[in-house]
């Protein structure tokens, strides 16, 4: 009986451990298969500011200026700042109406706001409700509230299934220019891969 009893053990503890080993491996398959996806990786480093800054917004749109999906938008904006503080991220807001999102929509592309750092994001070629955009032009935009009414908008354009597209040409233009908090968003890059 005892032999039979640690015999079974035996056998649950190698299923258990075949079944870990083979989802470790699915896990570092698909983990593999991701990261060769086609997508968009737009990075820059981020430097928080005091009071009435540090808010932003990436969004992709397509060549006719719709919007396609929001990748992220800082937690404050989003859940309302947007009535109060009117130079909040607005050319965001003006495209995506937050006021009108569901909860689960404002849950998807919303966060705290960082902390310092170089900040990476990635969209995969899905629009907002994750069905896969067609072949053509789309533009992605980097919305920053530096300070007050103080705003940058980064943007560039990128061919959805086309070639790989290292170092996206990457254009900035300033709102209200201020010193304050005048580097929140630097050295920002746009790379379109396809593996």
């Amino acid at each position: 009986m005892k032999y039979c009893i640690y015999l079974l053990i035996c056998i649950c503890c190698i299923c258990i451990l075949i079944s870990g080993c083979n989802r470790l491996w699915a896990e570092e398959t698909s983990i593999k298969k991701d990261s060769e996806k086609e997508r968009l990786e737009i990075s820059f480093k981020f430097h928080r500011g005091g009071i009435a800054s540090s808010q932003y917004a990436i969004w992709i749109e397509d060549e006719a200026g719709r919007l396609v999906r929001t990748l992220y938008a800082t937690s404050f904006t989003v859940k309302g700042g947007y009535g109060y503080r009117e130079d909040a991220i607005p050319v965001w807001v003006a495209k995506a109406k937050p006021k009108t999102m569901s909860y689960s929509e404002v849950d998807a592309v919303t966060g705290a706001t960082p902390q310092n750092g170089s900040l990476v994001y990635v969209w995969d070629g899905t629009d907002e409700n994750g069905n896969t955009v067609p072949v053509g032009k789309y533009r992605f935009f980097v919305e920053g509230t530096l300070y007050w009414k103080s705003r940058v908008i980064y943007f560039g354009e990128l061919t959805w299934g086309g070639n790989d597209q290292l170092r996206i040409p990457v254009k900035k233009h300033l709102f209200n220019q201020s010193e304050t908090n005048k580097n929140m968003i630097t050295e920002l890059r746009a790379n379109y891969l396809t593996k």
